[in-house]
């Protein structure tokens, strides 16, 4: 599950059960810190990023240091600016989100709009080290808890199943790591009662994110709930983020009962619950 920061679509989904909102999150007790380690989004491509404009840096100051000429110290001046000014997004992002943050505030409307005492069996979609299970968690009440993922490393540094396992844990869930597809989901039809995918589909082709879908609903009991949190980066360019994600959930045959937006300070994320 990657977390990337971040037009006309006109077609709304529009229903009378279907409230769309936006949703501010209730208070929440904060963990102490470093209780969880949820590891750094994206850290190959910020390293390399860093790395290279440390080594121009570097090769600027000892290039004018060692030829000790006026024209050395400009050119080396310049490199040691285009270093640091190449290196210093990535800098500013390697710990964003925080590794030790739950980020629960961005969780809050799946926590607060699925019915968790009705569900035994909850399906996660896109766990990766496990934000998207600590979420939610204060809401659960002893469920199943399946964490579904490919686990790849090359997107989050540390993304294994044993993260998501103790991550899980530390939040009181007792959750089992399965590595999987999300578009072809290894689990029995009509297993679960809740399935939630937290910043997965705008991740994965339309075709895959429909078929991702389908397959919820497929493996979702007759009268289980489906939860998705996205970002505003749909498969195509709309200035209705939303609607775009309602269109996609009504289409795979779930009716909407709640949608809407949740945002703090410069992040938003849409939310789409249907049954």
């Amino acid at each position: 599950m990657r977390n990337c920061d971040d037009g006309s679509h006109g077609n709304r989904v529009a229903a009378a059960t279907a409230a769309s909102v936006t949703h501010k999150p209730r208070a929440v007790t904060r963990p102490a810190v470093f209780d969880y380690y949820f590891g750094i989004c994206h850290a190959r491509r910020r390293g390399r990023r860093i790395a290279v404009g440390l080594v121009v840096a570097a090769l600027g100051a000892v290039g004018g240091a060692l030829f000790a000429t006026d024209t050395a110290y400009v050119v080396g001046l310049g490199a040691v600016v285009l270093g640091t000014w190449y290196a210093q997004p990535a800098a500013k992002r390697l710990l964003v989100p925080a590794p030790w943050s739950p980020q629960r505030w961005n969780y809050a409307p799946l926590a607060e709009g699925i019915d968790w005492e009705a569900v035994d069996d909850w399906l996660d979609l896109g766990s990766g080290t496990g934000r998207s299970l600590v979420g939610p968690a204060p809401a659960v009440d002893d469920a199943r808890v399946t964490a579904l993922d490919p686990f790849d490393g090359r997107v989050i540094a540390g993304n294994d199943p044993e993260r998501a396992r103790r991550n899980a844990a530390t939040a009181g869930l007792d959750a089992t790591p399965v590595r999987g597809d999300a578009a072809r989901l290894p689990v029995a039809t009509g297993s679960q009662d809740a399935i939630t995918a937290c910043r997965l589909l705008h991740d994965l082709s339309r075709g895959d994110a429909e078929a991702t879908l389908s397959e919820a609903r497929r493996v979702l009991r007759a009268d289980g709930t489906l939860g998705v949190l996205e970002l505003a980066a749909a498969h195509e360019e709309t200035d209705d983020p939303l609607g775009y994600w309602s269109e996609l959930v009504t289409a795979a045959g779930f009716t909407i009962v709640a949608s809407g937006s949740v945002e703090r300070r410069d992040e938003r994320y849409f939310y789409v619950i249907g049954e």
